[in-house]
């Protein structure tokens, strides 16, 4: 019975790297035509039991936005759908009802984008943010780290 259960989860782990590497796949293509189209900026919203967003923007020399990509979902089955209400606004200086009527998913992941554009534009790297596992690791290191004060 155990076997039979270690099968099946090893079953599911790989059907689930499957779907994830169909997704990244996904998201190559789309940026691969994008990136042909000229600059991508590119804004994310994570999420690990609630939604995540990823928004890809065509934007030109004067960082106005000509065509938007989103994907939206919690599981490895969402996909890059065209995102039009975005069309034609500048980047840095956006609509602001536009930007009210977005969900805050995808709000958030368009303030992002405008921040890397950003620090990306004036010549700076974007750092990569902590995983899960470095995060608690970073914590751990910090109580251990402290001294006491007594």
């Amino acid at each position: 019975m155990i076997l039979f259960l270690l099968g099946v989860i090893a079953v599911m782990f790989v059907f689930q790297c499957f779907l994830g590497f169909w997704q990244v796949k996904d998201f190559n293509k789309h940026y691969g035509q994008m990136r042909s189209e000229g600059k991508v900026a590119i804004g994310r919203s994570k999420g690990l039991i609630r939604t995540g967003v990823i928004l890809l923007m065509n934007v030109d020399n004067n960082h106005y936005i000509h065509q938007v990509r989103k994907m939206q979902g919690v599981t490895v089955f969402a996909r890059i759908k065209p995102f039009d209400s975005l069309n034609g606004n500048h980047l840095l200086k956006p609509d602001a009802d536009t930007v009210k009527k977005m969900d805050r998913f995808t709000r958030k992941a368009f303030e992002d984008a405008q921040h890397v554009y950003r620090v990306v534009q004036a010549g700076g790297e974007v750092p990569k943010p902590k995983s899960p596992l470095e995060k608690l690791f970073s914590i751990t290191k910090k109580k251990k780290g402290e001294v006491s004060n007594s």
